[in-house]
């Protein structure tokens, strides 16, 4: 199961698997998510070393265009 799709969910134990090579999908908010998807246990997995760091230091930016419709 996804991230996105357990959100809103609990799991006694979770995995949170980073792929080899990180996506852009690897954000700072992801990595939270996953995180407090787990009520006791959480195993973390990373295709190469580093990945969560460069999770975390990753912010999601979102492009909803809302603040040129509110400025125009």
């Amino acid at each position: 199961m996804t991230v996105h799709k357990c959100q809103g969910s609990e799991f006694l134990h979770t995995a949170l698997v980073l792929p080899q090579g990180g996506a852009k999908v690897l954000t700072r908010e992801l990595v939270y998510t996953a995180i407090t998807r787990a009520r006791e246990n959480l195993t973390l997995v990373e295709g190469q070393s580093g990945l969560l760091t460069r999770a975390i230091e990753r912010q999601s930016q979102r492009a909803s265009g809302l603040r040129l419709q509110l400025e125009g």
